[in-house]
């Protein structure tokens, strides 16, 4: 079955609610979304941009496009000049431009072969973009005394019923005790491949069959798998690192 454009939307905001709802404590620091509807040539108002700003003007924590670049027609990222203008920047804390380098779905804005690095049409479009926009001055208009959402009820399409966090991995509350300590780089004491018999598996025991001791590395991911919500923080933390090592 489809998904309409409504749809979506709909899903985003309870998403984007739920993340925003509850306790200090077990809101997220931010919130962000992939968009691609604006296609050049477009506006604000053509690509729906601006009931995005609608939907979201009471929202609390920081808000920002995760992706966003779409490729149907030649690009011209039009639409740099309205997510830095005052018509978004209350509301939204920019973007990332999907994507550096290319691959099948054409969407690089640099092609990397070997130790070569060749600009693409697309880097010029996006350069050309943000030279012509000038950065938000100050705060950009945001609101700093916005509130929680309220939690989206359950629902046939929303099966959550409650604000309260999965407990952590036992190994991840060592680090968040005790801190992560002196990076060891890829080889040595602490690296992903060295590390003591597992005390950590949940029960107290390794799954049946697993013959050798584990990794610190492994026991962790063995306990995350009873808590699948930190893996998607996992995730989420690395992609938003390496795409904004790229801006």
């Amino acid at each position: 079955m489809g998904y309409s454009a409504a749809d979506v939307s709909q899903n985003r905001k309870q998403m984007a609610d739920y993340m925003n709802c509850g306790s200090d404590d077990v809101r997220s620091d931010f919130f962000a979304f992939n968009d691609y509807s604006w296609c050049d040539p477009s506006s604000f108002t053509v690509s729906g941009w601006d009931q995005k700003v609608k939907n979201f003007t009471d929202y609390s924590i920081p808000l920002f496009l995760s992706e966003y670049g779409c490729n149907t027609n030649t690009r011209k990222f039009g639409e740099v000049a309205s997510l830095y203008s005052t018509s978004m920047t209350p509301v939204f804390s920019g973007g990332l431009v999907y994507e550096y380098s290319e691959e099948g779905t054409k969407y690089g804005l640099v092609k990397i072969d070997g130790d070569n690095v060749e600009e693409l049409p697309d880097f010029d479009a996006l350069k050309d973009a943000f030279a012509a926009t000038s950065n938000p001055k100050g705060d950009g208009g945001y609101k700093s005394n916005g509130n929680p959402s309220k939690c989206p009820p359950a629902s046939a399409d929303w099966n959550v019923t409650t604000d309260a966090l999965p407990a952590i991995p036992v190994l991840a509350q060592k680090f968040m005790n005790n801190g992560a300590g002196s990076g060891p780089g890829l080889g040595g004491p602490g690296s992903q491949t060295a590390g003591t018999p597992s005390t950590g598996f949940v029960n107290g025991a390794p799954p049946s069959g697993s013959g050798k001791p584990k990794s610190a590395a492994s026991t962790l991911r063995q306990d995350m798998i009873v808590t699948p919500v930190w893996c998607g923080v996992l995730v989420l933390a690395s992609s938003f690192l390496g795409a904004a090592t790229f801006l």
